[in-house]
């Protein structure tokens, strides 16, 4: 007796939607598929990568090394005060080490790096938060005096090397920023200053 190993036409029809559709929910409803969607949209926009590693920023980086470092960002500057130096530089991003962001910002004092700004979008919060957890290991026990002086309640700190990572604890509400912060410690000293009457701001 032969074997009839013929499909039928409505397992055939099934395995078919499935071929088609499953890729197309997994981009569309899943997270990582969701990701990946806003990643290749990004590079198709021609928006670089940032790939950098924070936390292993020092003061002592400069703005000639850092547009050095990341030639394809495309830094709009401007000289005048801010809340961590004098002069400002901006960049759109499409990408911070793997995750679909928006902008980076650096904060100078002349050529000297003081602070980084990254911005993300709202939905990969949760998961900037955790490739943080990942490079540093768990945040900071609040409230530290340094930290919760300048953020207030409400934000999860790392101690660095050179400063400090921050960013909004918890899920963010509608008017919170979606960013990761690094402030080194001279930006961290400036600040601190700033607070004191009648003392000029520290470089």
């Amino acid at each position: 007796m032969r074997n009839d190993l013929k499909l039928p036409r409505l397992y055939k029809t099934l395995l078919m939607l499935a071929l088609v559709f499953g890729p197309f929910y997994w981009l569309a409803f899943t997270e990582d598929g969701q990701r990946r969607t806003d990643l290749a949209l990004m590079f198709l926009l021609g928006k670089p990568d940032l790939n950098a590693g924070l936390d292993a920023f020092t003061s002592a980086l400069t703005e000639a090394q850092i547009r050095e470092t990341f030639p394809k960002l495309a830094f709009q500057c401007a000289d005048g005060a801010n809340p961590f130096g004098d002069r400002l530089c901006a960049a759109e991003i499409g990408a911070f080490n793997g995750m679909p962001a928006s902008s980076v910002t650096l904060f100078l004092v002349g050529d000297g790096l003081r602070a980084v700004k990254v911005s993300y979008r709202r939905i990969y919060h949760p998961l900037v938060r955790n490739w943080v957890d990942g490079r540093v290991g768990r945040s900071d026990d609040p409230p530290t005096s340094r930290a919760s002086d300048m953020t207030g309640d409400g934000v999860a700190t790392w101690t660095v090397p050179d400063g400090l990572l921050i960013m909004r604890d918890g899920e963010l509400a509608r008017e919170d920023d979606p960013a990761l912060l690094w402030l080194s410690r001279a930006a961290i000293a400036r600040q601190a200053a700033a607070r004191v009457p009648n003392q000029a701001p520290l470089n």
